[in-house]
């Protein structure tokens, strides 16, 4: 797509290490992520929000990000907390009564979820619980009048290199489309 064809001007961005440009790296007085990441990225390069042709970027997300630390506490290497989604969204409400918002130019993405299973190792968390932070995350932003959002679902959680440590692929799978499938119905019904 041609970003003059793009209908937003503007992203604002919560999430993990999936989406974050470097929040999680000022926080750890910039020790982490180490190289081969690139400038506080959890990535070689740039990461795909910033290929997305959109000349604002608010990014609040933090690597390590869970939804919420009152269910699943999120932390760096240094065991450093990092906010979770709902902590980025109270955040970003506070500051946004200073700012003019176009809100029909403006996409808000939410990208999260995957560290609330990988830090609670026992997959004692299911996924309707998970969900219903983002929802309530999502609730928080159309009251201040966001009217688009991506949110991005749960990828393949038995791929990841970091979760074959687990070997139980059947359960990872179903997680994964539990949650999916969960967060599917639960946006329907916004």
């Amino acid at each position: 797509i041609e970003s003059k064809e793009i209908p937003y001007d503007t992203i604002v961005c919560f999430g993990d290490s999936n989406s974050d440009t470097g929040n999680a790296y000022k926080l750890t007085g910039y020790k982490w992520p180490v190289p081969p990441y690139n400038n506080g990225r959890f990535s070689n390069g740039k990461i795909w929000i910033e290929r997305l042709g959109i000349q604002n970027l608010i990014n609040n997300a933090y690597g390590s990000a869970t939804s919420d630390n009152n269910l699943v506490r999120s932390y760096t290497i240094f065991n450093l907390t990092v906010p979770d989604v709902r902590q980025q969204i109270a955040t970003y409400k506070t500051t946004i009564h200073s700012r003019k918002i176009n809100f029909h130019r403006t996409l808000y993405v939410i990208w999260a979820g995957q560290n609330d299973y990988y830090y609670n190792l026992a997959l004692a968390l299911v996924p309707s619980i998970v969900v219903k932070s983002l929802i309530n995350g999502i609730h928080d932003l159309i009251q201040i009048g966001a009217k688009h959002f991506l949110i991005i679902n749960l990828p393949p959680f038995d791929a990841y290199p970091a979760t074959a440590v687990f070997n139980a692929p059947d359960i990872l799978k179903k997680l994964t489309h539990d949650h999916n499938t969960n967060l599917a119905n639960s946006i329907r019904t916004l």
